[in-house]
């Protein structure tokens, strides 16, 4: 049997040490000072081939504060508050399609003063030390989106009948990839510095979730990123990309679908479409409650496990990449006085899966989770963009002492050697998946560790004290 590997919990001293030096070493490591990230095997890298691990958040809001000087406040707070607890990425839309506050008004038609937002939220991100993810649109409505896309098209004079031509129309593709080439060729007006070439851009994300009921087999997506990845290749030949997918499983081969949250399609192949070219790294999301509404505790705990241990093994036998969890969150029911407790127990046990594989050299070497927002006193508005999933650190001590922790250990791991670092995971344990033998694996290693936490979270006292019959809810 394999060691267990376990998220060392740092003392007290430690933490208000960390606290005080987070800043001052993010800056150095992270933000685009450490260079360009790169991919070497399962491992992102920094020049001269040093590893780095992403301890991220989700701001989606960020470009939308920073469009009006009066608001930017709360974007030089979100990343303060962030890099003090050694957060270094965070992820970010780099998209508003139409609406009330677009970037994208019509087609190739934009507005300045929502560029310079983003123009501020990069150089705020880099004097943070903060690397960001930037997506270039949604799947949903919100923000417009490919809905949004498809009415701009038919408005045209095209002849689209549903949300899911997006990805299959010749002229809303146009639209799209004249959208990535504005984006990504945008000249900084407060750096000088073309996005393009700013190492303070982690990757580009094609689209945030996509999904498609057009084609639940997962080809339809498939073709469109076959077809989108390499435009941003070519355009962008420096910075990393990925498609934004949930990590849904599909038709084609190595897919599990029978993992997916009740076992059906989304309309995407997580293997498949993670192979195509101009893809460098997969991404994978995590809301047990919600995607299984209505099910039991235990029931949520199994997914959680399945669902971590598959993409873990998938990643390493068949993509050879690294592996984000670009979105986890708890759903906040306010009405449940414990609730926090139970979603401070889903935190740990995330960041603890993520330690687990990090740690042994495998495939998922950091997470971002849903979503950092601030008290409406620092900003007006903040308020109105709750939505349930939200962490306030300066409100949480004890979300912000696990994000904090978690940060910290994965600080203690950057700067291995790439090449090291993957022929010490293969000593360890070889993963394989059907007839595939990969490097970067500990699949065994985090079996152990999550049933050991489970088991432990199912006796726990705190169970009795806030009446959670069969550690109901802690996910």
């Amino acid at each position: 049997m394999a060691a267990m590997t376990v998220r060392p919990r740092p003392g007290a001293a430690a933490i208000i040490i960390a606290a005080v030096v987070f800043g001052a070493a993010a800056a150095a490591a992270g933000g685009g000072d450490g260079g360009m990230v790169g991919v070497d095997g399962t491992q992102f890298v920094v020049e001269g081939g040093r590893t780095i691990y992403f301890s991220g958040f989700n701001a989606y809001w960020l470009m939308m504060m920073a469009s009006d000087p009066a608001r930017r406040a709360a974007v030089v707070a979100a990343f303060t508050q962030a890099s003090a607890r050694g957060l270094n990425l965070a992820r970010t839309w780099a998209f508003s399609d139409g609406g009330d506050q677009p970037l994208q008004s019509s087609p190739g038609v934009y507005d300045e003063a929502m560029f310079q937002g983003m123009d501020f939220v990069i150089a705020e991100a880099r004097r943070h030390g903060i690397y960001l993810l930037l997506c270039l649109t949604n799947n949903f409505d919100n923000f417009g989106g490919k809905r949004q896309y498809v009415r701009w098209a038919r408005d045209a004079g095209h002849n689209l009948t549903a949300d899911d031509d997006f990805f299959t129309s010749t002229v809303v593709k146009s639209y799209f990839k004249n959208h990535v080439k504005t984006v990504l060729t945008r000249v900084n007006t407060l750096t000088g510095v073309v996005y393009k070439d700013d190492p303070t851009i982690f990757a580009w994300e094609l689209m945030n979730e996509p999904r498609c009921y057009a084609d639940p087999t997962g080809a339809m997506v498939q073709a469109w990123v076959e077809e989108m990845a390499p435009y941003v290749k070519r355009v962008d030949g420096r910075h990393l990309v990925t498609p934004g997918l949930e990590g849904f499983y599909g038709d084609g081969e190595h897919e599990s679908k029978e993992l997916n949250p009740w076992g059906i399609y989304y309309g995407t192949n997580y293997v498949a479409t993670h192979r195509a070219a101009g893809v460098d790294f997969a991404t994978i999301h995590l809301y047990p409650d919600v995607w299984l509404w209505g099910s039991t505790a235990d029931e949520q705990a199994a997914f959680f496990r399945n669902w971590t241990l598959s993409h873990i093994d998938a990643t390493a036998a068949y993509l050879g990449m690294p592996l984000l969890v670009t979105e986890y969150g708890k759903f906040l029911w306010k009405e449940v006085g414990a609730n926090k407790a139970q979603r401070n127990y889903f935190l740990d046990l995330v960041l603890d899966a993520i330690y687990a594989s990090a740690s042994r050299g495998g495939p998922l070497v950091g997470g971002a989770f849903w979503q950092l927002l601030l008290d409406d006193d620092i900003v007006a508005g903040m308020d109105s963009l709750r939505d349930g999933y939200e962490i306030i650190l300066a409100e949480d001590s004890r979300a912000a002492s696990i994000i904090g922790e978690h940060s910290e250990q994965l600080a203690a791991l950057n700067g291995q050697d790439a090449d090291v670092l993957c022929r010490r995971a293969s000593s360890h344990r070889k993963t394989r998946l059907g007839n595939s033998l990969s490097c970067g694996g500990g699949g065994d290693t985090l079996e152990l560790l999550l049933r050991m936490v489970l088991a432990s979270i199912q006796a726990t006292t705190i169970r009795k004290n806030v009446g959670l019959p069969n550690f109901l809810h802690f996910l």
